[in-house]
């Protein structure tokens, strides 16, 4: 396995990392979920099977191309599994708020993959075409489960994003 060269190679190993930074989310939220908030599990479980999808998505992408995944890989993973685990005991509120900070991010960083990899890299675009509508529909539905204007959940939102920016950056160094 070589690393990643070309920057659609790049993307595509990052967004490998996010999935499962997020699969590790959902798994946490679903496991604290049967004590905390037994509503939500169904739809963690449906979140998460998305998640393990895309990241198989571009596992396969990854393999395919003789990449090596990101170095960042096991640090999403567990730092995904700790942010779920704690909103997890928080609860409710912030377990919609994380998956909306998370999946704003993730659009936008999508949305921008997109324009460069339909030049760059066919392959690449239509395994991230593929994933979208499924981390729209976690988005909204997330962002439909927030209450009003509140203080805290903004704070955890405006936290979340930064360090899902953070983690992005990194892994495209």
């Amino acid at each position: 396995m070589r690393p990643a060269q070309k920057t659609a190679e790049k993307m595509i190993k990052v967004d490998h990392a996010g999935e499962n930074g997020a699969v590790n989310i959902y798994r946490a939220q679903r496991t604290v979920a049967r004590f905390r908030s037994r509503s939500l599990t169904r739809q963690l479980e449906q979140n998460m099977q998305h998640e393990l999808a895309h990241r198989r998505l571009f596992a396969n992408y990854l393999a395919e191309n003789g990449i090596r995944r990101c170095k960042s890989y096991f640090a999403c993973g567990a730092g995904g599994y700790v942010l779920g685990f704690v909103t997890g005991l928080i609860g409710p509120t912030a377990i919609a708020a994380t998956t909306y900070a998370v999946e704003n991010v993730v659009l936008k960083h999508l949305q921008e993959q997109i324009h460069y990899l339909r030049q760059e890299d066919k392959d690449a675009h239509d395994r991230v075409m593929q994933i979208i509508e499924d981390e729209k529909a976690h988005h909204d539905a997330a962002r439909d489960q927030l209450p009003g204007n509140q203080l805290m959940t903004n704070i955890l939102i405006r936290v979340v994003k930064f360090c899902t920016e953070c983690v992005i950056r990194f892994g495209m160094r």
